[in-house]
């Protein structure tokens, strides 16, 4: 079922959505000033958000810092996670965002996965990759949308055969920073990636064992529109392959991200004056 969002149009069918994000509009721009500090922190900032560590003008101001010196594919690709992070969260009713956007310790992109989910009814984690960016040359919005997609998933098809312990130890490290102690899955999820990373360990680590989110965001005017079955196609394609345990995509389109990052800019602004 579609949810009312101002500014966004979200289509969903099963395990594929599509959402073209057609302002900033005041009811996104409340989304992310109700969510930035548990996006960027995770939820136990929400113990600390009057301190001036961890309140809402620090974590803009965080926020800024890292973005401002990246290049510009890094920065539509911080704007595409962050704004995938929002709209999964706000859109998708069965999953949990389990993880920081902030990298733990230092200020460049985590190096990993980029969101963790989990979905308390099957006490499922789901790992998600979101790439982002602008029409490909001599590619139309959905085949574009296809090359993104194309590229997560043989991103995430490398780092989950890859015997690779790093991955996992982050992101056990991420979650138990990330989440309140009174989470009641908190354990659980915890228990679940160790045996991941256990896996890998061994040398017994297969992509096939995990359930994926799929994200594609591209920044381009919405008078030409990706389809929903693009979404479609992708997902049986991937389901036939049998790379992955359960695939979700989620297709967005949103006609720049500059917009986001000028909203931050004024959000400070008036937080300083």
């Amino acid at each position: 079922m579609a949810k009312d969002i101002g500014g966004v149009n979200f289509e969903r069918d099963g395990d594929y959505a599509i959402c073209h994000v057609e302002s900033l509009s005041d009811d996104i721009k409340e989304l992310i000033r109700s969510n930035l500090l548990t996006i960027c922190h995770g939820s136990h900032s929400s113990d600390y958000s009057d301190t001036p560590l961890f309140n809402y003008e620090s974590t803009l101001a965080s926020f800024l810092e890292r973005y401002k010196n990246k290049t510009d594919n890094t920065k539509k690709g911080m704007i595409g996670e962050f704004l995938s992070h929002i709209l999964i969260t706000e859109l998708f009713d069965e999953f949990d965002v389990v993880s920081a956007f902030f990298n733990l310790e230092e200020k460049s992109i985590k190096k990993g996965f980029d969101l963790l989910l989990y979905k308390s009814l099957d006490s499922s984690v789901w790992i998600t990759e979101v790439k982002s960016g602008n029409l490909h040359k001599n590619k139309t919005h959905d085949e574009t949308t296809r090359d993104l997609l194309n590229t997560a998933k043989a991103d995430l098809d490398v780092r989950l055969n890859t015997q690779e312990t790093m991955y996992w130890i982050n992101a056990v490290n991420s979650v138990r920073c990330s989440l309140n102690d009174e989470k009641d899955y908190k354990n659980a999820l915890v228990k679940i990636l160790i045996t991941e990373g256990n896996a890998a360990a061994l040398n017994k680590a297969k992509s096939n064992d995990n359930c994926v989110i799929l994200v594609s965001n591209l920044f381009e005017p919405l008078d030409t529109r990706i389809s929903k079955e693009i979404a479609k196609s992708f997902l049986e394609k991937t389901n036939e392959a049998k790379s992955f345990a359960n695939t979700v995509v989620f297709c967005i389109q949103k006609e720049t991200y500059s917009k986001v990052i000028d909203f931050l800019t004024s959000e400070i602004a008036g937080a300083i004056t």
